[in-house]
């Protein structure tokens, strides 16, 4: 049985905010940043600083293997997953819950999960975020400067400038064992992805079915190593869909059959030392209500901030430190019920393990939480469950056809920030 918010899984009550009982904390013990260290440690590769999720696997996953399969499929939170049929059905055995990371927005939990680093480390603190280099608010799936016609890339800038700290692909556990990232065309060689997947080969497909076939002929003539298979298209039927619908099953089950025909169509051999893991990097919330950023209130907030910043339902805002008690109570009054809005201080801590905050001398060293500062926001607006920003331009409906936003993500509710994890033989998903 799958967990909901009505009967959720052991472990997950204790990430409740007692203040607001609609919110959960990432747990960066059990999160997206142990997806990479767990496939290496499959793969029999020491993950040494970077955590894994080995602690938390079910009884039926395997425990080593000499070929990872690794399926991030974008939104595909648990109610998502229950369109689904075989995966569903392996959950008890081979599936466990984990939670995503803050802000759960795209950009910083794929960060998270390639890298092995909260976001604190990593750098990608959000979506349309303030960047000290270059200077700006820049789109970080694009690596493009926000109304800037050239991308980063393209005006000649250097995008490891936009890295935080080395990540698990950074470093000898990544680069010493044979590893490929799959993605859709349009995607390889964006911002994101100069960022986040190391020196691992990129390979684009035009199509997911495209993608799983070059997946598999990868796993065939490889003898040990790592192919990773982003897929985009739950997260953006999601958007205009919701989770709900259940033409997402069409999707969910297409995805599911086609990891059958892969699993089929490989020798016995390579299919029994495959391990399968499947991870999300968030899951969706549902619109019903909308809070106005337009107008007169938009203009009021642009001439008093330095920039403004968007990670989905959460608000990022850079304000001189004159200016701060102002703006914050003019947040607090366009808000209301909606959400709650943070001083820095009291929202750094979603970004991290506790312990990166307590300058101990024995570990790695502390966060630089300036500069955590400067890209996360000196306020941050969380909004509550059923509630998304109104701005201009963000899929405006066109007649005779709706095409608004009706889920989105960003923020802390149980949706967004539970995901499920597999990890189970690739010989599980074979057609009988």
């Amino acid at each position: 049985m799958l967990p909901t918010p009505e009967q959720p899984a052991e472990g997950m009550e204790a990430l409740r905010w007692p203040e607001a009982p609609h919110w959960f904390r990432p747990h960066y013990g059990r999160s997206l940043t142990g997806v990479m260290g767990t496939l290496f440690h499959l793969l029999g590769r020491p993950t040494g600083e970077f955590p894994t999720l080995m602690a938390h696997l079910p009884k039926g996953s395997p425990r080593k293997a000499k070929r990872v399969l690794l399926l991030c499929v974008d939104s595909l939170g648990f109610k998502e997953l229950g369109h689904s049929r075989q995966l569903k059905a392996l959950f008890p055995d081979c599936g466990t819950w984990i939670t995503s990371v803050f802000p759960t927005i795209t950009s910083c939990a794929l960060s998270s999960l390639y890298q092995g680093l909260p976001p604190a480390r990593h750098g990608t603190l959000g979506h349309v975020i303030w960047r000290e280099f270059p200077g700006a608010v820049v789109d970080m799936l694009k690596g493009k400067v926000v109304r800037a016609r050239a991308t980063l890339q393209e005006a000649g800038c250097d995008l490891s400038l936009l890295r935080g700290a080395p990540g698990i692909l950074d470093g000898p556990v990544g680069k010493n064992l044979p590893g490929y990232q799959l993605m859709d065309q349009a995607i390889v060689g964006s911002g994101l992805s100069e960022i986040i997947y190391g020196e691992a080969p990129r390979v684009a497909f035009a199509d997911p079915l495209e993608g799983i076939i070059k997946a598999g002929r990868i796993l065939e003539n490889m003898e040990t190593g790592w192919v990773s298979l982003y897929m985009a298209r739950v997260d953006t039927l999601t958007h205009v869909l919701t989770g709900d619908a259940p033409q997402l099953g069409l999707v969910v089950q297409h995805l599911e059959a086609m990891l059958g025909m892969l699993a089929a169509s490989l020798p016995a051999k390579v299919l029994e030392e495959t391990a399968l893991l499947v991870a999300a990097d968030h899951g969706q919330n549902i619109i019903r209500q909308r809070v106005p950023l337009q107008g007169e209130d938009l203009a009021w907030l642009e001439s008093h901030t330095r920039a403004l910043g968007f990670s989905g339902r959460v608000l990022h805002v850079y304000v001189n430190e004159a200016n701060e008690r102002a703006v914050k109570d003019r947040l607090v009054a366009l808000t209301g019920e909606a959400g709650r809005v943070f001083r820095f201080d009291e929202v750094v801590g979603l970004t991290g393990p506790a312990e990166l905050f307590r300058h101990p001398a024995d570990v790695t060293p502390p966060v630089n939480l300036a500069a955590v500062r400067r890209t996360l926001g000196d306020l941050v607006v969380v909004l509550d469950d059923g509630w998304n920003w109104e701005r201009r331009g963000t899929l405006a409906p066109a007649e005779p056809y709706e095409s608004r936003l009706v889920s989105q993500h960003g923020a802390l509710t149980w949706h967004e920030v539970f995901v499920p994890f597999f990890c189970a033989p690739l010989g599980a998903l074979r057609p009988e």
